[in-house]
């Protein structure tokens, strides 16, 4: 009978912590992270990240959502970029922008802090046994060289409206073409 319970107690126990260790882990990543946004799809309407909405047959919004931590030009390049993408995927070979616009809202982030201290040295006691004495290290909390830290930063929407086209007088003078905004790398190449 002790057996059972003591069975049931563990079962009890290890459900709570599973539990427990995936709250911690949705609440971590739900919160965004103060870095710049890399140029990815924004899989939920939370998330960072471009998504896009059909207006028209030639015609479609394009939003760009990313942290202030993002160049605004990046932000820019990016929306511009998954535009040529869409365009080029309906088989149009132009694009205008025919609108934009920019909002900031205000949310808590977490940044990394790193510390340029030197790394601790841990305390060291010798601990003797019946085989032999050794030195062993004494755990003790010491502040990290890097801490994650709340912080307040703007979450940036960056929308464009984008008209395309085959024939690049429908759009105007401002027209691009497709593949020269596609041909342009969204990351600088290294000068290495």
């Amino acid at each position: 009978m002790n057996i059972k319970n003591n069975i049931k107690n563990s079962r009890i126990l290890l459900t709570s912590m599973s539990m427990a260790l995936s709250l911690a882990i949705v609440g971590c990543s739900s919160t965004p992270v103060a870095a710049p946004t890399p140029y990815k799809p924004a899989n939920s309407k939370a998330a960072y990240g471009y998504s896009s909405e059909k207006i028209a047959v030639d015609e479609y919004k394009v939003l760009f959502k990313a942290t202030d931590k993002t160049p605004a030009d990046k932000v820019q390049q990016f929306a511009l970029y998954r535009a040529a993408e869409i365009a080029q995927k309906q088989g149009f070979t132009y694009l205008a922008i025919v609108k934009t616009n920019v909002d900031k809202k205000p949310v808590i982030a977490r940044e990394v802090m790193t510390g340029t201290e030197e790394p601790p040295v841990f305390q060291t006691d010798r601990q003797c046994t019946m085989s032999g004495c050794d030195e062993v290290a004494q755990p003790m909390a010491v502040p990290s060289s890097n801490d994650v830290v709340k912080t307040q930063i703007n979450d940036i929407y960056f929308t464009i409206d984008v008209k395309m086209a085959n024939d690049k007088t429908r759009l105007g003078k401002n027209a691009f073409t497709v593949l020269e905004v596609l041909s342009q790398p969204l990351e600088p190449k290294n000068a290495n």
